[in-house]
């Protein structure tokens, strides 16, 4: 799919402003139009949890590491966002077990549920879905749900059918610095230090970069200490266990790396050996 800025701005007007978030999405019918031709913005998907779960089994085996790993790194020095985006997702989607709604108990009657397996909210019956909002998300941000099946799928979706982007030597470097911070931080650094760090060496906003640092946390590149990657193993969302501090939104598994961590040089060699063999 070709790069269309006018269908990316149309997107973009419908959530964003220079103020931020708008209160409500709206967009004028033509321009709607234009935009969900061109495969930025989409209608209503209609789905169940378990059709969800079936979606993301059935394409995760249609997308290969070395693709998103690729995507990921040439991501690095065109910001092209939606393409750093899959790395995460498909990290996400490669263990992810197919199973039906398995809702945590609870006593409070008629309360809604996350999935004990995947998180996700629902009481079984279908539900409409605003695609727009995740695509949005994924062009502005590189993704913000990664571990939510619903978007792992979209953006692997989406994914098959862009313009690819090879990865240079600039991208490599640019890598290889992020990787040298991460490894020479203080043993109790946590993620918010490794992303004002990386600022210095990365064309980027604080969003972008909380949410690189956060794939990286889902590849195991950025790996704490007794827990896993997604990439090496799926944690059921009940086991994804949170730091008493509320005020943390890292996602997990990233909300638990430290300085002490550094970086997995297994998960390196594997996702990019070219930068493994400059550090």
């Amino acid at each position: 799919m070709p790069h269309d800025r006018k269908a990316l701005q149309i997107l973009f007007n419908a959530y964003w402003s220079p103020k931020g978030w708008k209160q409500s999405a709206a967009t004028d019918q033509a321009d709607f139009e234009y935009a969900r031709q061109a495969g930025y913005m989409f209608d209503p998907l209609v789905v169940t949890h378990d059709d969800i779960v079936a979606r993301l089994v059935s394409i995760r085996a249609r997308v290969n590491l070395e693709q998103v790993a690729n995507a990921f790194l040439a991501s690095l020095s065109t910001r092209r966002l939606d393409l750093r985006s899959a790395l995460g997702s498909f990290s996400c989607a490669a263990h992810f077990p197919l199973h039906g709604l398995r809702k945590q108990a609870s006593r409070a009657l008629g309360r809604r549920l996350p999935c004990r397996i995947c998180g996700r909210y629902g009481d079984g019956s279908p539900a409409q879905e605003d695609l727009n909002l995740l695509s949005f998300q994924r062009w502005k941000w590189g993704g913000v749900r990664h571990a939510d099946p619903l978007y792992c799928w979209f953006d692997l979706a989406q994914f098959e059918k862009a313009d690819l982007v090879e990865p240079t030597e600039e991208d490599c470097s640019i890598l290889t610095e992020i990787v040298g911070i991460a490894s020479g931080l203080p043993p109790d650094a946590r993620p918010n230090e490794l992303e004002k760090r990386i600022g210095k060496v990365l064309k980027s906003n604080r969003a972008e970069r909380c949410v690189l640092i956060q794939i990286l946390g889902y590849c195991g590149v950025l790996k704490p200490a007794g827990r896993s990657g997604f990439l090496q193993a799926f944690t059921p969302d009940e086991f994804r266990d949170r730091p008493p501090d509320h005020t943390n939104d890292w996602a997990y598994p990233a909300i638990w790396w430290r300085g002490a961590d550094g970086i997995d040089a297994d998960a390196l060699s594997q996702l990019f050996p070219k930068v493994a063999s400059m550090v």
